[in-house]
């Protein structure tokens, strides 16, 4: 972003959409660097971007997270570990927890003997949410800040793990796990069991040939990259699929990112030819769990629509499937399913861009897993039937090109919130300091 367009917006209120939930306790906000309205951005080195907040009398320095992306939104791991040290990027990506959110500085308090910046910085930006504030500022990392570790990685035991959650994957195929456990009362200091057993299925019934099925066993996804910084670990993905004795380049992309109380999966699909010219109806994506015994679905609060088990049948003359508006607006369809662990929330939110949407790529909701798996004469994966959820994305009328979506988990403290995208307002109020 040119120095001439960040000073025309120096003193604007802008507005956009971070990935957090409005429940103070579950998803980090995220802001990408070319949302930063500092007046020279690429003068300020990824390692001296701080997060600080005010109580009235000081300032306490925040983590916050800087994570390199490339132009596609996809994770960056830089072999030379010198890259910190490189100036911010339009497309590096902050992480930090809006919980700790404080006090606002104002101009009256600049104006005091309390007026005074950490590491004497020059300009700030303000980041407002519901009335709380915190600030960025180019500043040398506060040591303690930077000193958080609140997610471990336990490659032996295949499990991630922090105080609030504990995710452990299968040994061939790290997208699906075995299960996910969610921590209890604080006082109890047990973990209890929310879903396990996830598995994936990928149909493609192609066009004056036949159907192919490729399950978990087919599929080799591996945490190849590991990055642990201060807001939680960070891992890129390598995807292989399997037929026969071959391995062909599979382009599924997802990176794993590991917060405190959240875990977040933007994936990123890439189709090398119009999915509508060579598949009929009924191709797509199964993703299905079994769910622990505790647990209580909340299908009226969850924000999804049941499949139609007949639009699976290639031969079916019903109209195909469209995402409904109340999920939607003019980008974005917003999916989320509900459930509690022993009164604890648990919430799995979709994020799919509404043009992919209007093509049928959604998650439905499959209740009665053995119908499903009737109707289509196969299997959803290799565990039995029986009390198992699924959710089902067809991708039958997709363009050539690559596709995106973002899949959180989370584990918000009171109420499962419907959401995991809100408004932030982020301003330059470096004038504050010259008044």
């Amino acid at each position: 972003m040119s120095n001439k367009l960040n000073q025309k917006l120096k003193h604007l209120t802008w507005t956009g959409l971070l990935c957090i939930a409005e429940t103070l306790n579950a998803c980090p906000g995220m802001l990408l660097g070319q949302h930063l309205p500092f007046s020279n951005l690429e003068n300020i080195r990824r390692d001296r971007v701080s997060l600080y907040t005010f109580d009235g009398k000081g300032w306490d320095a925040l983590a916050v997270q800087l994570d390199p992306l490339d132009r596609d939104g996809a994770l960056v791991f830089p072999k030379d570990k010198n890259w910190v040290k490189d100036e911010v990027n339009f497309m590096d990506r902050l992480s930090f927890d809006i919980s700790r959110f404080s006090k606002r500085y104002d101009q009256e308090v600049a104006k005091s003997s309390l007026s005074a910046l950490p590491c004497g910085a020059k300009e700030i930006i303000e980041l407002e949410y519901q009335g709380r504030y915190a600030y960025l500022m180019p500043c040398e990392p506060d040591p303690k800040a930077q000193k958080v570790r609140p997610v471990l990685h336990d490659h032996q035991l295949r499990t991630v793990k922090s105080a609030d959650y504990s995710y452990t994957y299968t040994a061939s195929n790290h997208l699906v796990f075995d299960d996910i456990k969610v921590a209890g009362a604080k006082e109890s200091k047990t973990f209890v069991p929310v879903a396990k057993e996830s598995d994936l299925l990928i149909v493609g019934d192609v066009k004056n040939f036949f159907t192919l099925y490729f399950d978990s066993s087919d599929i080799d996804a591996e945490i190849k990259y590991e990055r642990q910084g201060p807001m939680g670990l960070m891992g890129g993905m390598e995807f292989f699929l399997r037929i026969m004795a071959f391995k062909i380049d599979l382009q599924l992309l997802p990176e794993v990112n590991f917060f405190e109380d959240s875990m977040f999966m933007p994936m990123m699909m890439t189709l090398p030819v119009d999915a509508k010219k060579y598949l009929r109806r009924g191709s797509g994506i199964y993703y299905s769990w079994a769910s622990a015994d505790d647990v209580e679905w909340n299908w009226k609060e969850s924000r999804l629509d049941d499949l139609n088990l007949e639009l699976l049948d290639p031969n079916s003359k019903l109209p195909l499937s469209q995402p409904s508006e109340r999920h939607c607006d003019q980008r974005y369809c917003l999916y989320t399913i509900v459930a509690k662990a022993k009164d604890r929330p648990f919430v799995m939110n979709f994020k799919i861009n509404r043009k992919a949407a209007d093509l049928g790529f959604f998650p439905q909701l499959i209740r009665d897993v053995p119908a499903a798996e009737k109707k289509i004469g196969h299997k959803l994966g290799r565990y039995k039937a029986e009390g198992r959820v699924a959710i089902y994305f067809e991708t039958a009328r997709l363009p050539k090109g690559t596709h995106t979506w973002d899949f959180w988990i989370y584990f918000p403290d009171k109420n499962a919130d419907e959401k995991c995208t809100f408004k932030i307002k982020r301003r330059n109020v470096s004038y504050l300091l010259k008044s």
